[in-house]
């Protein structure tokens, strides 16, 4: 048989099409395997980038610099990936963002150097939120509609797993040289295989709604506020504590071990610390969780000095208290808005995040630069004590919601704005009419 007889232009060669042969159970662990090997390959090169970085003597506000441009390109990303997406399909925009991120991989080994870092990893981040984009959108098309939310949760512990374990690939050769550049690079073209050999269909992205950033901060300060500070401390540790690690003399398997435990302790603690939240007045919550994730980050700063045992256990009370906090506040917001506010407010808040993860590691990486490595964790501690005493404020400004008019806590991960729509039905699971609108917003 001629090869050009075997094209994907014409799956009906062999007498029946490729779509007959794949069931929607298939697609999504498809899609799901792409999800692990993209973000598994993610996990190892942003730590990779920071202990790389911090062995070339890089300034801490440079680096912190290379870090928030990620973030900036996030911002970019959500905005423009969307058109490119709509313009030439999924799965050649998938491909291109594929092809791109791959070679920002590869170009990082090549100029080493901070301002190439600094436009490589902008880039990076465009072409991130176009792959999440192009995934979850599948994702949410081939979900049944009484299943998303449980192909939601999947999808965000495959997401944290493979980016744990991506931690744990620094161990698997030298930061210093090419080789775990072209692995990273290696699981972002894999991550190609499994969209490309299966032929599905998926939506548009749905555009902006009308809820502005204005709208969204008067409905709910606290989670606008929650939002924007859960992006500083994530942006400044996703960053920035690799170089911190680096820089106190640990080796790179001790730096992958410290943010392996970190995520893995955010993981654990999602469910238990949302559901005591469905529960409880959520803003005691978030105050209560916040000043305690203050103490933890303080904790980081004091164990460094003693033992990595000490540091590893406060690494994990640290990445359990931290990591809830975006689904809380988001969760927050919710309770003030009607369902069918719920996915656009969402989008605003993961804005918020962004420019909070922007800020976050340029800022740790100047007051690294000025008051030296410490800095970085007593950072996060100041941010996270001003956010819970900001919280125990506005708990004076208004009356505490009854559990039962609390929408329903849901892990998410800060991603891109497909995802969203697949935990949207989760907030209000049992609510046909609308949920409480409240004109006593807090």
């Amino acid at each position: 048989m001629h090869p050009g007889s075997m094209t994907t232009d014409n799956p009906a060669a062999s007498g029946h099409t490729i779509e007959t042969l794949v069931t929607p159970r298939i697609t999504l662990i498809v899609l799901l395997l792409t999800t692990a090997l993209l973000y598994m390959g993610t996990g190892l090169f942003g730590t990779l980038l920071g202990v790389r970085a911090s062995l070339e003597d890089f300034a801490p506000a440079w680096i912190g610099l290379i870090m928030s441009s990620y973030f900036v390109g996030f911002i970019i990303g959500a905005y423009v990936c969307v058109h490119i997406i709509q313009q030439v399909g999924h799965i050649r925009a998938f491909a291109a963002f594929a092809a791109v991120f791959t070679a920002m991989a590869l170009a990082h080994a090549i100029w080493v150097e901070v301002w190439p870092w600094v436009v490589f990893r902008l880039i990076s981040g465009i072409a991130v939120v176009g792959l999440a984009l192009v995934i979850e959108s599948w994702l949410n098309a081939q979900a049944p509609a009484d299943a998303r939310g449980r192909v939601f949760s999947v999808y965000m512990v495959v997401n944290l797993s493979a980016v744990a374990a991506g931690q744990l690939l620094l161990m698997a050769g030298d930061p210093a040289t090419f080789v775990l550049f072209s692995v990273a690079a290696v699981l972002f073209v894999l991550s190609l295989v499994p969209t490309t050999v299966v032929r599905v269909s998926a939506p548009a992205p749905q555009p902006a709604g009308g809820l502005g950033l204005k709208a969204l901060l008067k409905a709910s300060p606290v989670g606008v506020i929650g939002c924007l500070v859960s992006g500083i401390v994530g942006g400044a540790f996703w960053g920035m504590a690799p170089v911190f690690i680096t820089d106190l003399g640990y080796d790179r398997n001790q730096v992958a071990v410290f943010m392996f435990v970190a995520i893995v302790g955010g993981m654990i603690s999602q469910f238990p610390v949302g559901r005591f939240s469905d529960s409880r007045d959520r803003r005691k919550v978030i105050a209560g969780v916040t000043i305690l994730a203050s103490v933890a980050a303080a904790l980081v700063s004091v164990t460094a000095a003693i033992s990595f045992n000490a540091l590893i256990g406060a690494a994990f009370l640290f990445g359990a208290l931290v990591f809830p906090i975006y689904g809380l506040t988001v969760a927050r917001t919710h309770d003030m808005l009607r369902p069918d506010q719920v996915l656009e407010a969402t989008r605003g808040l993961l804005q918020f995040f962004a420019i909070g993860a922007a800020i976050g590691p340029f800022a740790a990486g100047v007051l690294m630069g000025v008051l030296g490595g410490y800095a970085l964790f007593g950072g996060m501690a100041a941010a996270l004590a001003a956010m819970g005493a900001y919280c125990i404020y506005r708990l004076r400004k208004g009356k505490a919601l009854a559990p039962e008019e609390q929408c329903h806590f849901v892990p998410i991960y800060a991603t891109s704005q497909e995802a969203l729509a697949m935990a949207e039905d989760e907030y209000y699971p049992e609510e046909e009419d609308g949920a409480p609108g409240k004109d006593e917003r807090n």
